[in-house]
């Protein structure tokens, strides 16, 4: 029996082929939030970027392998100004402030691709591969709360505990309204949230 090999997908070396990734990334991200990812076909998502449906899957070989792209884009819009914050955490920070900062580069990205947090959360129990990435990211995201642990806690055997919690409730606090309903608007969750956080800190 033949077996054949799969098809490779073309990695963009040029200007004028990052631009064309860049235009199928875009359309799909938009097509995604607006119709839900599984009413989106790739063929739609290259008429909206202006290419063939044959451009399109030489560089995505389907539209997981996109979304996949779509939120490792997505993360380091979010991760990587939230590092920053804790490179630059001054001598004399208070918690609160520094939580208020990292809330800041989590809300707005947040709230302007609501669409797309609802399709992370619903393919990360409908597709491994993206729960893989998933979840390396949020390891990723664990160090933001270690490193706040660190700095503003206590020494505790259960360190690691309290990284993890305190980064889950800010995620959940940013994603209120959006991925859990709710009547309580965003600003109001990452209050309590950033209060919370910093009465145990000084507990």
């Amino acid at each position: 029996m033949t077996v054949k090999a799969a098809k490779k997908t073309r990695v963009p070396q040029q200007a004028r082929s990052k631009e064309k990734v860049n235009r199928i990334t875009s359309a799909a991200r938009d097509l995604f939030s607006k119709k839900g990812y599984t009413k989106t076909t790739m063929s739609q998502i290259a008429g909206k970027a202006g290419v063939s449906t044959g451009t399109a899957y030489a560089y995505f070989p389907d539209k997981s392998e996109l979304l996949r792209r779509i939120l490792q884009n997505h993360v380091e819009e979010i991760l990587q100004p939230a590092e920053k914050v804790m490179q630059e955490i001054p001598d004399n920070a208070e918690v609160k402030t520094v939580l208020c900062k990292l809330i800041n580069c989590f809300t707005e990205i947040h709230k302007k691709n609501a669409g797309l947090q609802i399709i992370f959360h619903e393919r990360i129990m409908n597709d491994e591969k993206f729960r893989t990435l998933v979840m390396q990211y949020r390891n990723r995201g664990r160090e933001i709360g270690r490193q706040l642990v660190k700095r503003f806690g206590k020494k505790k055997k259960n360190n690691e505990a309290e990284a993890q919690v305190i980064v889950g409730l800010l995620d959940f606090c940013t994603h209120i309204g959006t991925v859990f309903p709710s009547n309580v608007t965003i600003e109001e969750a990452c209050r309590v949230g950033v209060d919370m956080i910093g009465a145990y800190f000084k507990s």
